[in-house]
């Protein structure tokens, strides 16, 4: 018989990272012979490379481990996509996805009101400049410039980063458009890494900017492995 191939790597890079309550899954690369789920094989389109596809049925795969994990009854259900691309999750649980090169992940929680949840994923590399101005907003750029530096966690990726998952945790919430300059964020950088945790990290605040009334979030951030990941959420602790 022959040796089934082992699972992709999971990094657990959300490892204390994340609000009470919530889940996360994680991997570096695909399951072998994976499959989507048969009520969401069309969603990425007919026309979408192997790749896309790929990556799609993987950060699925990760959210229902996440759901599994965070009690959701029928974990093993379809997660469709909403009008904005979003994905829907089961009733009575919250959550978001994000992918980036090889590195998929999810994260899940008991939905309960006014709690609102995003991360997200992005190659630790630096931003062009004409990228890193359009993104900071404000005080950010004096802000980003007074971070002290960190080998492997370019501030204005991270910045990018937050505000990716940012736009996850308020989009449910708002039918306005969202940009770069909907919310302002600040860094707090740890001056010792947790004990058993890798990487540097830190926690973070995104307070929303004019437009509709929208929740403040904290969440925290790791720079690990090559990837930077962020999550932000407004449970009442953080």
């Amino acid at each position: 018989m022959p040796e089934r191939p082992p699972p992709p790597v999971s990094p657990g890079l959300f490892d204390g990272l994340l609000p009470d309550r919530a889940h996360a899954a994680d991997c570096l690369g695909d399951p072998a012979g994976l499959r989507p789920h048969p009520m969401e094989a069309a969603e990425p389109g007919a026309a979408a490379v192997v790749r896309r596809r790929r990556e799609f049925a993987t950060a699925r795969w990760c959210a229902r481990r996440a759901l599994a994990a965070a009690g959701a009854p029928d974990p093993v259900g379809p997660l469709r996509r909403g009008p904005r691309g979003e994905p829907l999750w089961p009733a009575g649980f919250t959550g978001s996805i994000t992918h980036s090169g090889a590195y998929r992940a999810a994260v899940a929680a008991p939905a309960r009101p006014g709690h609102v949840l995003g991360i997200d994923a992005e190659r630790a590399v630096p931003l062009r400049p004409a990228v890193a101005a359009a993104i900071a907003y404000g005080e950010e750029p004096a802000h980003l410039a007074a971070l002290p530096p960190v080998a492997g966690l370019p501030w204005e990726t991270l910045l990018f980063s937050v505000k990716e998952a940012v736009y996850k945790a308020w989009n449910p919430l708002t039918a306005a458009p969202l940009g770069f300059g909907s919310a302002r964020v600040a860094f707090r950088p740890r001056t010792r890494p947790g004990p058993g945790r890798a990487g540097s990290t830190g926690t973070l605040t995104a307070v929303p900017v004019g437009g509709p009334a929208l929740p403040v979030l904290t969440g925290r951030y790791r720079a690990a492995c090559g990837l930077l990941v962020c999550v932000v959420h407004s449970w009442p602790s953080a």
